[in-house]
């Protein structure tokens, strides 16, 4: 019975773990990351010019000019005097959507499209592969 129970459970984590496909040196790749990692964040890739992505963990790119949209949630929590007195027992979760336009990416380069929060405002920042700022664009969130 327990096997039962527990090969659905592996074979939908086994999906979880798909290794990305091999970088194409004539396209520009860009890697998604957290500027502060926590419980309940996450950063995806949802479309590139405007077509949506199948697989959320990375953006593969011609060379030129792009419009990238993500979606990052992250869970803000109550505090200075927002607690369970004001119904505000659980963490709050936000989301952001968050468009970056970038009108120069190169075949064989790798970028790094980081997001962060700062006061209900989203931000991401395009890092090129020795990490210098090349674009960044800020966005409002809402909870959901």
């Amino acid at each position: 019975m327990r096997l039962r129970l527990l090969l659905p459970l592996l074979l939908l984590l086994g999906g979880c773990t798909t290794p990305l496909p091999p970088v194409d040196p004539q396209q520009a790749w860009v890697d998604l990351e957290l500027r502060e990692p926590a419980v309940g964040a996450s950063l995806l890739a949802e479309s590139q010019d405007g077509r949506r992505l199948d697989d959320g963990r990375y953006f593969q790119l011609a060379p030129g000019s792009h419009s990238l949209k993500v979606s990052y949630r992250y869970e803000l929590y109550g505090g200075g005097g927002f607690g369970p007195r004001f119904g505000w027992n659980e963490p709050l979760q936000i989301q952001c959507y968050l468009e970056l336009d970038y009108g120069d990416f190169q075949a064989g380069r790798r970028y790094r499209l980081a997001a962060e929060h700062t006061f209900g405002q989203g931000e991401i920042t395009l890092y090129d592969g020795q990490r210098e700022l090349v674009s960044s664009q800020r966005g409002i969130c809402s909870p959901f």
